[in-house]
């Protein structure tokens, strides 16, 4: 059996710019249509543009019920 090691939070920055609204308003839209976080969408853009992203990084971490 495969053990998946926990990812820690403890590991992740801040880090905050800004957009264009227009911008904001389109990542928005495409992670309603993926049903993703605006979080996965641009660390995945990012990762596409080259950028290191650990793999376990673009994952889901809202809380499920």
């Amino acid at each position: 059996m495969k053990q998946v090691e926990a990812r820690s939070d403890a590991d992740d920055e801040h880090l905050q710019i800004q957009v264009p609204g227009v911008t904001k308003r389109d990542l928005g839209q495409r992670a309603l249509d993926a049903r993703e976080p605006i979080r996965m969408i641009v660390l995945r853009a990012l990762q596409a543009y080259g950028v290191k992203v650990p793999p376990e990084a673009i994952s889901d971490r809202r809380k499920r019920s």
